[in-house]
């Protein structure tokens, strides 16, 4: 296959997950070997995902505040130049459900980084994927990491500005271009509608930290929107400068407005781009 990255983007409810999830199973009916890395995993080799980062400085201080935990500290660190990784929600569940020492750390995520640090590591951290990975054999596909994460860090924590933005996304692009990526971009034309529907489905937990995140930092904040008629303006927002971002990319893509539900139109559409890369 000539294509080794399949990247599955678009807002929350788009069916980025069940996409991702049915380009595998495609694959590997197609007899490929396929490796599928969705939003929240762990083990993803292109997207930190709770994983706190901390100078020499502030790792010395972890260490010290927990002395009887250091061994099982840096069983979860990686050192990278000057830099320590720890993956600190693999560390709460080996340390049995004692969360103090993860909760610690969540205050280093990655993404808690200021955004000159975060351009950075993300940036290494997919340079990292690429240039250590053999990819003779294997196809792998991305959920969310590359337009999402970037684009939640840059406009809705720091509102930064798209530019910005757009000059990290180029950069990352010009990373896996030798890879051939598809890029599959699913959106809606009316979000007030598909987001109605993901935002009753979830619990009052997740609304209220998705509503507080985007509302009270960057973006939402300077421009002072507020509840849900507030997400749902920040999101078409999104879905426009995303959608726009992607049109502009030298990149081979995929664009599904996927209002109606079709499912079964959708995949075809998917399944026969893919069989255009084989």
């Amino acid at each position: 296959m000539n294509t080794k990255l399949i990247i599955v983007e678009g807002i929350p409810g788009s069916g980025k997950t069940t996409t991702a999830a049915h380009i595998k199973h495609h694959l590997e009916e197609s007899g490929l070997h396929v490796k599928l890395y969705q939003e929240g995993d762990t083990r993803h080799p292109a997207d930190y995902e709770f994983t706190a980062c901390l100078n020499q400085t502030q790792f010395g201080e972890i260490l010290t505040k927990y002395p009887k935990e250091q061994d099982l500290i840096r069983e979860y660190t990686k050192e990278k130049e000057d830099l320590y990784f720890i993956q600190y929600h693999e560390l709460r569940i080996e340390d049995g459900g004692n969360s103090f020492i993860a909760d610690d750390l969540a205050s280093y995520d990655v993404y808690e980084l200021d955004l000159e640090t975060y351009e950075n590591v993300s940036y290494n951290y997919w340079e990292e994927f690429i240039n250590g990975t053999n990819f003779d054999n294997t196809v792998y596909i991305f959920e969310c990491c590359f337009l999402q994460n970037p684009f939640t860090t840059f406009i809705a924590k720091h509102n930064a500005g798209i530019p910005r933005l757009e000059h990290h996304v180029s950069r990352i692009g010009s990373l896996i271009a030798p890879l051939n990526p598809l890029l599959i971009y699913l959106y809606q034309d009316d979000i007030r509608k598909s987001f109605k529907q993901v935002y009753e489905e979830r619990d009052q937990g997740w609304r209220d930290f998705f509503t507080d995140y985007h509302m009270k930092n960057g973006y939402g904040k300077d421009t002072q929107l507020t509840g849900f008629n507030g997400l749902v303006e920040y999101l078409e927002m999104r879905r426009d400068e995303e959608l726009r971002l992607v049109e502009s990319m030298d990149i081979r893509k995929l664009l599904i407005m996927n209002d109606e539900k079709d499912w079964e139109e959708y995949y075809r559409l998917i399944n026969r781009e893919l069989s255009h890369l084989e």
